[in-house]
């Protein structure tokens, strides 16, 4: 995992790379279905309230989640890019209780090797205060990191079931 934390005051970037042992076609299902984000998409202790995606350029997304403490963090925003199963790039608002909206654009790569999936996330944030760009950075870490964990572990369940 690597990140930029500011590139410019209000902005910032983020990148993550994982390999999961599993088929790039299967990594993509779970990632982009909704029947199947709900079960693995948010940080440890988030439960995916909505998560609604037309997926194809130009088409909808919108995803709720619900932090332990109840509050609601919402996100909405556009599918820009959808090259099935190699790249999917989104971009919209992220809305925090009590914090001002700001922009994120998300590029996500799938690549094959050997039955191995590397999924490769990149963001960048804007229109926001100096200070909440780094802020944004530390729970993109630690979001994305515990989201990839639930992934790996929903995937293999998969995986177990088709054994």
């Amino acid at each position: 995992m690597t990140t930029n934390p500011e590139n410019a005051a209000g902005s910032a970037e983020f990148t993550m790379t994982h390999v999961f042992n599993a088929p790039r076609d299967l990594v993509w299902k779970v990632w982009t279905d909704p029947a199947h984000a709900k079960h693995w998409w948010g940080p440890n202790g988030f439960t995916t309230t909505v998560y609604e995606s037309d997926l194809r350029p130009g088409g909808a997304l919108v995803r709720h989640m619900r932090a332990p403490d109840g509050t609601i963090v919402r996100s909405a925003g556009i599918n820009e890019e959808v090259i099935a199963p190699e790249r999917l790039v989104t971009s919209g608002q992220l809305e925090r209780p009590g914090e001002p909206a700001f922009e994120i654009r998300t590029s996500v790569t799938f690549e094959e090797h050997d039955g191995k999936t590397t999924v490769t996330v990149h963001q960048a944030y804007s229109k926001m205060t100096a200070a909440a760009a780094a802020t944004a950075v530390e729970g993109a870490r630690t979001g994305w990191s515990q989201s990839v964990n639930r992934f790996e572990a929903y995937i293999s369940s998969l995986l177990e079931q088709q054994a």
